[in-house]
């Protein structure tokens, strides 16, 4: 195995192999990671078997740590579906052997939760267990399995009426624009003190750059007015809300609620799962009002592991087959 950090005449090699790939997001592509690049140290890998590039790792580096990869939803080693579980095994080490080499002590990975994997994998808990690495944190993301739905409950039937009757309409926008400056960033700034982790430049760079992949679609009420809206991430098998919000009256008319009930219907038959994101106001509490809403129309807990491994533990991973 030869381990080799991204520079940008890696470029094109790179974004080819994600059309191979196990778990090709658009997240991994070039064009999304290096939007941010001048907010992180970029330390990505290439992992060849001989003359064959088998895997990528994005990441960053922070201190003594290789993270992959806090500037994304999840990070993980991307690898070819062919691979054997002696290989992956091969290129874990391979990629601690490089850490070693580059004075790095611990490699932090953000896991890909199960419903983006292309194929199940849980390759890294084991490992995790078995070099006794660090307790994994975990995060719970809110899913809708679209092959098991559960129905819409009696509230949130009565609050998509509600908003039907209140004259609220759906629309996609070509630009976020209107929905950052009027709703997303006067919301997190009046409620939770917060900004969008994308200014509206970036997100409108990256909706140019991915337009089947990031979409806007607001809710405007009976006069016109822009009154809520999200920002949908969309993958192969699943649509992932990256941002939502409204303004307060009307969401107690039932415009989101109406908003999410149109997209549940129009994605049901295009992908596998929905996505709400997570309901966390601290690593190890949930905000039970955002974590109902959710639920109320139909979604279930997903984990998603955050794995932290001690590279002079890392080195062992050979041993783990006889």
């Amino acid at each position: 195995m030869r381990v080799v950090r991204y520079t940008s005449e890696y470029r094109a090699i790179w974004n080819h192999f994600l059309q191979r790939a196990t778990h090709g997001s658009f997240l991994f592509h070039r064009d999304f990671m290096d939007y941010h690049q001048a907010r992180f140290t970029d330390h990505s890998l290439l992992v060849y078997e001989g003359a064959t590039l088998i895997a990528l790792l994005p990441a960053h580096e922070e201190e003594q740590v290789l993270c992959s990869h806090f500037g994304l939803s999840y990070g993980s080693i991307i690898q070819l579906p062919r691979l054997s579980f002696h290989q992956y095994l091969a290129i874990v080490e391979a990629i601690a052997m490089h850490c070693q080499q580059e004075g790095l002590t611990t490699l932090l990975i953000n896991e890909i939760p199960s419903i983006y994997n292309k194929l199940t994998t849980n390759t890294l808990a084991f490992i995790s267990h078995a070099l006794q690495g660090g307790k994994p944190t975990v995060q719970l993301l809110s899913t809708l399995d679209f092959e098991f739905p559960i129905q819409l409950n009696t509230n949130r039937k009565r609050m998509v009426q509600k908003g039907i009757k209140k004259g609220y309409t759906i629309k996609e926008d070509l630009m976020p624009t209107a929905f950052w400056r009027d709703i997303l960033q006067p919301r997190l700034r009046d409620r939770y003190q917060t900004s969008p982790v994308h200014s509206v430049a970036e997100i409108s760079q990256l909706m140019q750059a991915f337009p089947e992949s990031i979409k806007q679609v607001n809710v405007y009420n009976a006069e016109g007015v822009l009154v809520g809206g999200t920002t949908l991430f969309i993958h192969p098998q699943v649509v992932h809300l990256q941002y939502i919000a409204g303004k307060e009256e009307d969401n107690k008319n039932g415009a989101l609620d109406l908003l999410i009930y149109t997209l549940l219907k129009e994605y049901q038959t295009q992908v596998r799962y929905f996505d709400f994101g997570s309901s966390h106001l601290s690593p190890k509490q949930l905000n039970a009002g955002l974590l109902y809403w959710k639920e109320s129309f139909g979604a279930r807990s997903t984990p998603q592991y955050c794995y932290s491994f001690q590279i002079e533990n890392l080195l062992k991973v050979r041993a783990l087959i006889d």
